[in-house]
């Protein structure tokens, strides 16, 4: 059993030991429940107004009564106990909850435990760069509240214990540094934990612009790209996510259902090979260059669909890594399936009556199929419409208000008429929702594709080409697709393309990103193919898991070993306090004049010996040998004592003959 805390060490460890529980609360408050933080802190307050009334503990029954409303509390907040959010939230909140009985050095030990264990927590749910002085400096903290509980009622002052934790820390990081390189990592990223609930904007399973008044553009990064060669020309940066079919007369929607193998293609032109760096999403589409030609290199399990889609079969919700090739010209060599031929002319019935008249009409003047793509864009080009971030909201009937009353939108909004009018025509088409454009990185070479790039464009089929892009928003608002990215930012972060204008913030901007990118891909994304990668680079052939585990053996015994020879320094060494290091010099002394002590020999008989070799120094020898014993061996020694036997040490030192 544990011996209950004395007086001094609760307001002196305990101290450290809040300070570390509610920096890791902290660090884990933007995704655990709203509650949680208020709770910590009522919860310390009370416990530090309680440290000097120990009846004023709250007692079982009500100790289990707040438990079981926490866990509620969490329970209906989230759903479940389980994921990281709400198990951190559980953890907040059962932490909080032993602050209520915490009387002896074990209940606080638990309390640190639920701390270190919320601190993982928080590099689970965020590995950003910039938080990761603050997760060392967390665990400083924690390491410094252990050795303040550790130190009993003897708790040094600050500065001692910080500098203390601070040197076991700098000892363990070689043999984290060595688990980190040579440590055989599984598929997936450093760290890796399902965020089921985990959403960013952009891009989604369904589409319904009628529904928008206003579009917010977002400054957030959607996905890095590192070409192998030149960048391709911006015309061609169509970036392909999820497409969409389904069309009810006023949103679209992802089609669900097996509709067979995407027809095959021809590819011609140009190719180009890239690494993407995808952000979290939750469409669950791996983003690619249209179009792709096989399938990623170094990502999970992929399955192609009948529209070229890229599906992640297992979306973990965290950023991931993957390699392709594409070619934007291409053809397809089959004829369109009748079950995708049915799916992508269904209109609803009754629905956009105005817009059907309107089809029909520019259909009868085309000859050809490709004469009536181009009617309809000829009608958007010269129909007055305008492209705006802030549109009127749609009707029902949300085409034949686009065309026929509003003629205001964004991309969604042309790309949604233009798909509908050619279904009308007899064309079948689809949406694409991607991204289009990207900004140049040249710190870090690299191609940034924001979420502010979000587009949508339509897909046609015309026979003997396959499915050809076509993109209604280039006719209306042509200056939307060719400026930069910067110009193109006139949403809500006006201030942020503001700032990217001046030059040298645009510099230290894009210098933070590529150090973040950096990051990213060499420690958060390190894995199995990097670590066979190093291993090449340090010159082993056989380059495998057996190589990786001899390495990590031989590291970890010579950082073992490191510590031990260290160990054995220190014990021979000098001892580090004040007491010890006066006595030494005493010993010193002694031991000049031929008397050096012998290892059973405690200070009192050493004294006694010398003063029997030596009579002439007994009066002032076996005295300080006494005051010596009393001090180290006596329960307290204060520093008047400490500076009475220092000064007794040099009188004594300089009057010794030699």
């Amino acid at each position: 059993m544990s011996a209950e805390l004395p007086a001094d060490v609760a307001t002196s460890a305990q101290r450290w030991a809040l300070a570390g529980l509610l920096g890791a609360v902290l660090l884990n408050v933007h995704h655990t429940a709203p509650w949680c933080l208020p709770v910590a802190l009522g919860a310390s307050a009370w416990r530090v107004w309680a440290a000097q009334r120990p009846s004023r503990l709250m007692g079982r029954a009500l100790r289990i009564g707040v438990a079981v409303l926490l866990t509620l509390a969490v329970l209906i907040g989230f759903r479940t106990l389980n994921g990281l959010d709400a198990g951190a939230s559980l953890l907040v909140a059962m932490a909080a909850l032993k602050l209520m009985e915490t009387r002896r050095a074990r209940d606080w030990l638990i309390v640190l435990g639920a701390a270190q264990f919320l601190l993982l927590a928080a590099c689970l749910a965020a590995q950003a760069l910039w938080l990761m002085p603050l997760y060392a400096a967390e665990l400083w903290l924690l390491c410094t509240a252990l050795y303040a509980l550790g130190a009993g009622a003897n708790v040094p002052a600050p500065a001692p214990l910080l500098r203390s934790s601070g040197r076991s820390l700098l000892l363990a990081l070689p043999l984290a540094i060595l688990l980190f390189l040579f440590f055989p990592r599984l598929e997936g990223a450093l760290w890796t934990v399902p965020r089921e609930d985990e959403a960013v904007t952009g891009l989604g399973e369904q589409m319904s612009p009628g529904s928008i008044s206003q579009l917010t553009e977002s400054d957030e990064p959607a996905m890095r790209v590192r070409f192998d060669g030149a960048l391709p020309p911006r015309a061609e940066r169509y970036w392909r996510g999820p497409v969409l079919h389904e069309f009810d007369g006023y949103s679209w929607r992802r089609a669900r259902g097996d509709f067979g193998a995407a027809p095959a293609l021809e590819f011609n032109g140009r190719g180009y090979r890239y690494q993407v760096t995808l952000e979290p999403n939750t469409h669950g589409v791996l983003i690619a260059l249209e179009l792709p030609r096989g399938l990623p290199q170094q990502s999970p399990p992929v399955s192609p669909t009948f529209d070229y889609q890229l599906i992640d079969a297992k979306s973990t919700g965290s950023a991931i890594s993957y390699r392709l090739e594409s070619f934007p010209q291409h053809r397809s060599l089959e004829t369109l399936a009748p079950a995708v031929r049915a799916l992508d002319l269904a209109l609803p019935r009754a629905r956009n009556p105005r817009s059907l008249a309107l089809a029909q009409s520019l259909r009868a003047g085309a000859h050809s199929e490709r004469a009536y793509v181009d009617a309809v864009l000829d009608y958007l080009q010269h129909g007055g419409f305008e492209y705006t971030l802030t549109p009127s909201r749609l009707s029902f009937n949300s085409i034949d208000d686009l065309l026929f009353n509003t003629h205001e939108g964004f991309c969604g909004h042309y790309a949604s008429a233009f798909a509908m009018l050619m279904r009308a025509g007899g064309i079948p088409a689809h949406v694409v929702t991607g991204y289009l454009g990207g900004e140049w990185n040249s710190f870090g070479s690299y191609l940034l594709v924001r979420q502010a790039n979000a587009h949508a464009w339509t897909e046609v089929w015309l026979d003997g080409l396959g499915w050809v892009r076509v993109d209604p928003t280039a006719v209306v608002a042509p200056d939307r697709l060719t400026s930069d990215f910067d110009d193109a930012l006139l949403g809500a972060d006006e201030a942020g393309a503001s700032a990217r204008r001046v030059p040298w913030i645009a510099r230290t901007v894009q210098a933070w990103q590529a150090l973040n990118a950096w990051w990213q891909d060499e420690f958060v994304h390190f894995n199995m193919r990097k670590q066979l990668n190093l291993l090449g680079a340090l010159g082993i052939k056989d380059r495998d898991l057996e190589a990786l585990v001899v390495l990590l053996a031989a590291g970890g015994t010579l950082w073992l070993s490191l510590l031990a020879w260290r160990g054995r320094q220190r014990s021979a060494g000098l001892p580090r306090d004040a007491l010890s290091r006066s006595w030494r010099a005493l010993e010193r002394t002694l031991r000049r004049g031929g008397g050096a002590r012998a290892p059973h020999e405690g200070p009192i008989a050493y004294g006694q010996r010398i003063a029997g070799e030596h009579p002439e120094l007994a009066a002032t020898l076996v005295p300080l040998t006494r005051y010596y014993a009393h001090l180290r061996y006596g329960r307290h020694c204060s520093s008047v004592q400490l500076q009475h036997f220092r000064r007794a040490v040099r009188l004594f030192t300089a009057r010794m003959p030699r």
